[in-house]
Parts: C-alpha cells; structure tokens; sequence
C-alpha cells in the first residue's frame, strides 16, 4: 500500500478595516474542507500571522514525520 505524506495549506483572513486590521489563520490537511488547527489569537500584522501559522505547520509536519517513522519500525 502506498501511503501518501499529507501536505497543509495556509489560509490567512483578515477582519476589520486598516488601520485596525488583524490578522488569523487556519491550517488544512491536503485537500481536506475541515481544518486541523486554527489560531489561537489575532495577529496585528499579515506577516506575524504567517510567520506563526508556519511555525505550527512545521510542527505538525514534524509530528507526522515522527508517526510515519514509528509505523516503519
């Protein structure tokens, strides 16, 4: 069976109006329509919410690299 690595995207939304903007972000399992993580606060800039939502993407890839390492044993 071949096993496929899951991928995540990045969605980035915005509410308010400038300058009074903030910024959150929701994390997506491949194609999935359901999220898999969400922000947990809101960001004043567009960049510090990317850099953030990143940082969990990375983790959570790190954490299915782990999973897929400890099926291979």
């Amino acid at each position: 069976m071949n096993e496929k690595k899951p991928t995540y995207r990045v969605e980035i939304k915005n509410s308010g109006t400038p300058p009074n903007e903030t910024y959150g972000w929701t994390i997506y399992r491949n194609s999935d329509v359901l999220p898999v993580l969400r922000a947990q606060q809101l960001f004043v800039s567009r960049m510090a919410g990317l850099a953030d939502a990143n940082q969990s993407r990375l983790q959570l890839v790190d954490t299915d690299l782990q999973n897929w390492e400890t099926k291979e044993q």
